[in-house]
């Protein structure tokens, strides 16, 4: 397994919206550690900095960390959950949850699409719809950071289902038969309803030119 980012938890006391005010003022963001044979949820905070850097890297939510509590234990964990405020979009509360080695996990992990280049549909002009994550079960050790599908085989109207997803250590628990991604036809209804509006402008003007007549 390679080296796993280290986040350093402090402990916090108060969870009153006064005391979380003030830890959010002076650079931190209030977290909550907890997950599998964890008796208690630990209450804890982390620097704003440290953790909005790890948040504006790509695919987070599949991200194991090493998690530091404030007891100078190390636990292997997930972000399960970020909150933000709704009007800054400022951090405001993470939850950690506890991975065991060995242990399956359930877990959603981002989509990411390949080949666009030289896929046929694209050079038609087509549109590819897809989902943004799928949800997968696997032990931490085999969580991949994301499920990359390959579409330059792809024409118009073609699609990918789950079945057709080439899976290594992990299991994807959706319908087999869902589909993940297509190419769509191109939207001709904007350049046909421009074509129909300009119709009923010269319309209007001429019936516009016999009334002044």
């Amino acid at each position: 397994m390679s080296e796993l980012v280290t986040i350093v938890m402090e402990r916090r006391e108060k969870s009153s919206p006064s005391a979380l005010r003030a830890l959010r003022l002076a650079g931190y963001v209030p977290c909550v550690y907890y997950g599998p044979e964890v008796k208690e949820t630990i209450l804890g905070k982390v620097e704003h900095v440290q953790i909005a850097k790890l948040l504006r890297g790509a695919h987070w939510e599949a991200m194991r960390l090493n998690l530091r509590l404030p007891d100078g234990g190390e636990e292997m964990c997930l972000i399960r959950e970020v909150q933000r405020n709704v009007i800054t979009g400022k951090i405001s509360h993470v939850d950690f949850m506890r991975l065991i080695r060995g242990r399956k996990i359930t877990v959603n992990v981002p989509v990411v699409i390949t080949g666009q280049d030289k896929s046929p549909g694209m050079k038609e002009g087509g549109i590819v719809d897809h989902v943004k994550d799928l949800e997968i079960e696997t032990i931490p050790i085999n969580m991949p950071a994301s499920i990359e599908i390959d579409i330059s085989d792809l024409g118009i109207n073609d699609s990918i289902h789950i079945k057709d997803i080439p899976v290594k250590d992990y299991e994807i628990m959706s319908d087999p038969n869902e589909v993940v991604v297509s190419i769509l036809p191109p939207r001709i209804e904007d350049e046909t309803g421009a074509a129909e509006q300009k119709e009923v402008e010269v319309v209007a003007k001429g019936k516009a030119a016999k009334g002044d007549d």
